[in-house]
């Protein structure tokens, strides 16, 4: 009787989802976290081997909740360490770093420091766990520790780079807080500098939404405008149609200034909007690698948009992209108009029908237009192509068409803008 109670106990075994819903319980910092790990397994192997799958027990959702604020709380483990380095006795260097995370999260993390700093030898304290790493293995010192100031050279560097990625226009204190509690603040060096940005960036946003847009221009003054040379700065002002309002900033092209090719796209879309650079998102990743392909170096060409802001309507969180409509795209042709008249290039590539719609104010799909020989006003063949966006929407079988055609696109643009002058081509 006794050799089959030991049998029955070896048999008993949890399924691999409720080991790792334990584990991430186990390091939740809370009381009655082993009372309830210890009911779940009972139950587990007791009472139904299937309890996972009940989303409505009482035991399950809480545990559940318990290893997402586990989860959370190592991804900011893994981004709010900030290690200060340390001359030791023997001349060694050592890097330090002092952190309080809400759980106990330290060990959990420590393989992710491991992969990214295997060369370094580092100490990461917590109030009530500590880890060195030597090169070869991490040791684990359990107890409370001190907190440790800690400060290097490094700790203006860290604060001018935070200055300069911070949008000050999109900070959002509610939100920052949320993502990056006030807790970790007093152990990043950046935090000296919130404030400040904060109030930079409430008095830009006042200064921008204190303005209203201007009255219309009549056509005539608006067709002298044209002609007056401006700085990319002064884009930045510009109030001609209502996408400046929820737009981080105008993105204005970019490019050699005697660029014989130009390519011309619809708007800029949300990497864009933040970097406040044309097509370096996935679409200019993409635009970048076809270039390539059809021998054209991005840096010999300029390349831009018709709309300068990014229209967008939310989704969630997210910002997905939304045509410009025909009265934004008119709005902006005066801004298009003075990149084109300053670069003056032989060929300009359309892509897509609004960027096309923009050049030529003539409506239709590219498959219409591709293979025409449409002029612009300043003289420029204008080759009509898709939109890199158009390649990465489409199905696999489909993408490799359009990219196909893309190239031929690109490398008939890059032909014309090679071939020998007219006598009238000025």
């Amino acid at each position: 009787m006794l050799r089959e109670d030991l049998q029955a106990e070896r048999e008993l075994r949890l399924p691999a989802a409720a080991m790792r819903l334990l584990k991430g319980v186990s390091h939740f910092r809370d009381a009655g976290r082993w009372e309830l790990m210890y009911r779940l397994a009972w139950r587990l192997l007791h009472e139904n081997s299937r309890l996972l799958e009940d989303a409505a027990d009482p035991d399950i959702r809480r545990a559940q909740r318990m290893c997402s604020a586990v989860k959370r709380e190592c991804h900011k483990m893994h981004a709010f360490v900030r290690f200060r380095e340390r001359k030791l006795q023997d001349g060694d260097t050592h890097y330090f770093a002092w952190i309080e995370p809400e759980h106990e999260v330290l060990r959990p993390s420590v393989p992710f420091f491991v992969k990214r700093f295997p060369n370094m030898k580092w100490t990461i304290a917590t109030p009530d766990l500590t880890a060195a790493w030597d090169g070869t293995r991490v040791s684990f010192i359990e107890g409370p520790q001190p907190r440790t100031e800690c400060r290097d050279g490094t700790e203006a560097l860290w604060r001018t780079y935070y200055r300069s990625i911070c949008n000050v226009a999109r900070i959002n204190p509610e939100m920052m807080q949320r993502e990056m509690p006030k807790r970790y603040w007093r152990n990043l060096p950046e935090t000296r500098e919130i404030t400040g940005l904060i109030r930079s960036g409430g008095e830009l946003f006042a200064r921008r939404h204190s303005e209203t847009d201007a009255p219309p221009v009549p056509r005539a003054i608006q067709a002298a405008l044209l002609n007056l040379p401006r700085a990319a700065a002064d884009l930045q002002g510009c109030r001609r149609c209502d996408l400046w309002q929820r737009a981080t900033q105008a993105v204005a092209g970019e490019g050699s200034a005697t660029a014989r090719i130009m390519l011309v796209g619809e708007q800029p879309g949300d990497v864009e909007d933040l970097r406040g650079r044309p097509f370096v998102g996935p679409a200019g990743e993409l635009l970048d690698a076809l270039m390539l392909r059809a021998g054209i170096e991005r840096n010999s060409v300029y390349i831009t948009n018709a709309v300068k802001h990014f229209s967008w309507e939310p989704r969630g969180k997210r910002r997905l992209h939304r045509r410009p409509l025909s009265s934004q795209v008119a709005a902006c042709s005066g801004w298009l108009q003075r990149e084109i008249s300053r670069v003056r290039p032989r060929v300009i590539v359309g892509l897509g029908a609004s960027a096309m719609h923009a050049l030529t104010g003539l409506r239709g799909g590219i498959d219409l237009a591709r293979g025409e020989s449409e002029k612009h006003s300043s003289g420029a063949v204008i080759v009509a192509t898709y939109h890199p966006s158009a390649i990465l929407r489409a199905a696999s079988s489909q993408a490799q068409k359009l990219t196909e055609c893309f190239l031929a696109d690109l490398s008939r643009a890059r032909t014309l803008a090679d071939a020998p002058k007219a006598p009238d081509d000025h």
